[in-house]
């Protein structure tokens, strides 16, 4: 599989990554933070299937563009799974007719803008050749980690959450792992804040990481870019060598 961490920011400082969007083969997205930023349009015309992990905004910030994006009269349109509570807080805060018009309600007819379909934790969902499980994590709202599986690799997301334990059971009963992609957003010196918003530091990181049994490549992500060089110098710092720094823009082969 090629996963790609998409960009989500353009100019001379390429690191910095505001928003969440991974890219799955150029058909499925995990989350959706910046896939309706993504140019030229044919890049948003092939995502066919988009599962979120959580509602904060840096996962769903461009999810009405996009809809928006792809829209073409007919039958087709993407498929967007979440949890009922993901999924509620679109109808609610989201696609309202106040901040974007009802998608939902505008997808009755015989032209919609989206399909929609509930995950229930631990349930295994068939997308195109894909099987996507959601594992809950320990964050601040009800949010999913996903393993992906092609039937010829696999690899997991373990997006915004505080130290877990089921989605490391989950993740090295696996077969085909080859890689993961683990958050770390605030640095040691910030644990409390860490702690209070349900992220990790580095050294928290490292904990979760040495729960990951096959040895493969852990990239870190969703580091917040107020503290990016501080975050990148102590997971460096930690000299694992299986642990590397997450490149938007990238695409990892696994």
């Amino acid at each position: 599989m090629k996963v790609k961490l998409l960009k989500s920011a353009f100019g001379a400082d390429p690191g910095h990554q505001f928003l969440m969007s991974y890219l799955v083969d150029d058909c499925l997205a995990i989350d959706a933070g910046s896939i309706g930023l993504q140019s030229p349009i044919r890049v948003q015309e092939q995502i066919r299937h988009v599962f979120l992990s959580h509602s904060h905004i840096d996962h769903v910030a461009s999810l009405p563009s996009f809809l928006d994006n792809v829209y073409r009269h007919g039958p087709d349109c993407p498929t967007i799974y979440g949890s009922r509570e993901t999924l509620e807080s679109l109808r609610r805060d989201f696609f309202n007719d106040r901040i974007w018009p009802d998608l939902f309600r505008l997808s009755r007819g015989e032209s919609p803008f989206l399909k929609f379909q509930e995950l229930k934790a631990r349930e295994t969902v068939t997308a195109g050749r894909y099987r996507v499980t959601p594992i809950p994590l320990d964050h601040v709202v009800p949010t999913f980690g996903f393993v992906v599986d092609d039937g010829a690799s696999a690899f997991a997301v373990v997006s915004d959450t505080s130290p877990s334990e089921e989605i490391w059971r989950v993740i090295n009963a696996t077969p085909r792992l080859k890689g993961c992609f683990l958050e770390s957003s605030f640095p040691d010196s910030m644990e409390w804040l860490a702690r209070e918003s349900k992220h990790l530091t580095p050294r928290m990181f490292l904990g979760e990481r040495r729960k990951l049994i096959p040895e493969v490549p852990v990239v870190a992500v969703h580091i917040k870019p107020a503290f990016y060089a501080e975050v990148v110098a102590e997971l460096l710092a930690l000299h694992e060598p299986r642990v590397e720094i997450g490149e938007p823009g990238r695409e990892y082969q696994f």
